[in-house]
């Protein structure tokens, strides 16, 4: 998945065509999912459709170019994407999708941030956190918010591959083991 993530990378001429092939493959990957389970083929993910060696190469071709067109995909992209068809990759797109978007996020100077909380932040408590992120890497910082009771309080921030730790369900943790050590 990398190296095909890596391929397509290569095709960007711009950093606005680049970004573009990302929405194209986060399109084409969101209607995967969303694929309509009364199809009579009986399948619920379109992937597994155009990976099912049943159907003709002919079909699934016919079946991606359909789904391409619905998102407006760049004519790269569509030619990308029929490649990985026809060399037997396609059940593999989520994972060249989220390889693309590392890569394409690290090209624009961004980075995905994921912080949980045990309930909702208001809007300016969001913007604190945010901003704080964006000190500490130095790039721009794509921030989602989740609400999970089970914190507790504090919160847990996933920034890139690292994980900040500062609930209250995790400080009782260490406390308990501290004290049954």
């Amino acid at each position: 998945a990398k190296r095909y993530a890596r391929a397509l990378m290569g095709l960007a001429q711009s950093p606005a065509q680049r970004d573009k092939f990302l929405q194209n493959l986060e399109d084409f990957s969101r209607a995967c999912k969303t694929h309509d389970p009364s199809d009579p083929s009986g399948e619920h993910d379109l992937v597994k459709v155009l990976a099912a060696g049943h159907h003709t190469l002919a079909n699934r071709r016919a079946v991606l170019h359909a789904v391409l067109r619905k998102v407006g995909a760049d004519p790269q992209v569509v030619k990308f994407l029929e490649l990985v068809l026809e060399r037997g990759r396609i059940s593999g797109t989520e994972q060249i999708y989220l390889h693309y978007r590392d890569l394409a996020d690290d090209a624009a100077g961004r980075i995905r941030a994921t912080v949980k909380t045990a309930s909702a932040l208001d809007p300016s408590a969001t913007s604190r956190i945010k901003s704080a992120l964006e000190q500490a890497t130095g790039k721009q910082v794509l921030l989602e918010t989740e609400v999970d009771a089970a914190l507790i309080g504090g919160l847990v921030a996933h920034v890139g591959s690292y994980t900040l730790d500062r609930s209250v369900r995790t400080s009782l943790d260490r406390l308990r083991a501290s004290l049954h050590g």
